[in-house]
Formats: structure tokens, C-alpha cells, sequence
């Protein structure tokens, strides 16, 4: 596995996210890449996570893409993108698999939310003020919120004045439950 900047770089496989379906979370380790880290230093919970996307049907009418807001390359705006499942683990080493338990029209509701979000502009200023620009957790908060019909999550994260969503947010939600963590092998193995 090689290092780029003190971060792990490497490819998880699809395949190696085991089963899934459209709702599952999947959250990037802290050790991503610089952002990953900020994001995960933010979070007052758990700290393994620094980026989260939800699971979506493929664009392809087969296979699964992960819709997730992402902060764009330098020089970029970023925005909310829906990407293959091999994409969104091209850079992962330690990856989250959690399940959400909507059901029915709760999960039909939140899966919706993600994919209408998709082209909205990553939100710099991570403020849970606006629905017009989107990060990460807020984009997943946003969506859980339009599956259940009310806030899911009523106490949001509290640091220097600011109200936002963590990641731990997300992953210490009532409704996200986590069903396994998986692990890039070094590489050549």
C-alpha cells in the first residue's frame, strides 16, 4: 500500500464492500486524505470516519453507485456527485458498512433525497442553514431526514459558535447501524 502526504492510498474492491443495498452508508476512513481528517477531527463521537456516501441504485439499471458530497479537485467547487461503488472505493482503505432501518416509503423517501441532491454544489462554508449547498453529513443527515418525515438528528454537533452535522453524527445515528468494517489488504497481496 503506498502513502501520499503521511495518508493511505489505496483501492478497496467492490466486491469486497460485501452485500449491499440502496440506503446503506458507507463511510472512508479518517486516513483518506487531508479533508477525511479534518472532517473526522470535527466529529465529538467516533473519529474512525471521515467521509460518508449512501448507497444508490446504478444510473446503468444494474449494480449499485454511492451518491456523495465531494469537495472537488483543487480549484474545483465540488458538488454532489453520483459515482460507481468502484469509484468511491478507489482511494479507501478502511471502509464502513452500515444499514439503515427505513423501510418502504421511509427508505424510497431517503434514497430519493440523495439522488435529487446529485449536482448541487459542495457546501465550504458547512452550514446546516441551507439545502442549496451540501457536505457530506449534512447531504446524508438532509436525506434521513426526508425518509423519516422529521430531523434525524435533533442534537447536531456544537464547536466554536457553529451547529453543524459530524460525521459521528451520522454514524452514532439512532437509525445507521453498523454491520461490519472492511479492510484494504497491503498491497501485492
Amino acid at each position: 500500500m503506498a502513502s501520499v502526504a503521511g495518508f493511505a492510498a489505496a483501492e478497496l474492491p467492490a466486491e469486497a464492500a460485501g452485500p449491499l443495498q440502496p440506503g446503506d452508508l458507507l463511510f472512508k476512513a479518517a486516513n483518506t486524505g487531508t479533508g477525511t481528517r479534518l472532517a473526522a477531527d470535527w466529529s465529538q463521537g467516533d473519529k474512525r470516519w471521515g467521509h460518508v456516501g449512501i448507497v444508490v441504485p446504478g444510473r446503468d439499471g444494474a449494480g449499485l453507485d454511492v451518491v456523495h458530497a465531494d469537495t472537488g479537485m483543487p480549484g474545483e467547487t465540488g458538488e454532489v456527485r453520483q459515482v460507481s461503488l468502484a469509484a468511491f472505493l478507489s482511494d479507501v482503505t478502511e471502509l464502513g458498512v452500515y444499514s439503515v432501518d427505513l423501510g418502504g416509503a421511509e427508505r424510497a423517501a431517503y434514497v430519493s433525497y440523495a439522488e435529487g441532491a446529485v449536482g448541487l454544489p459542495f457546501d465550504h462554508g458547512f452550514s446546516v442553514k441551507t439545502e442549496q449547498s451540501l457536505y457530506c453529513s449534512e447531504l446524508v443527515w438532509r436525506a434521513l431526514s426526508a425518509g423519516l418525515g422529521e430531523d434525524a438528528v435533533p442534537e447536531k454537533s456544537k464547536r466554536l459558535g457553529r451547529v453543524y452535522v459530524s460525521v459521528s453524527d451520522i454514524s452514532g445515528n439512532a437509525h445507521a447501524h453498523e454491520q461490519r468494517t472492511v479492510t484494504a489488504a497491503p498491497a501485492g497481496h
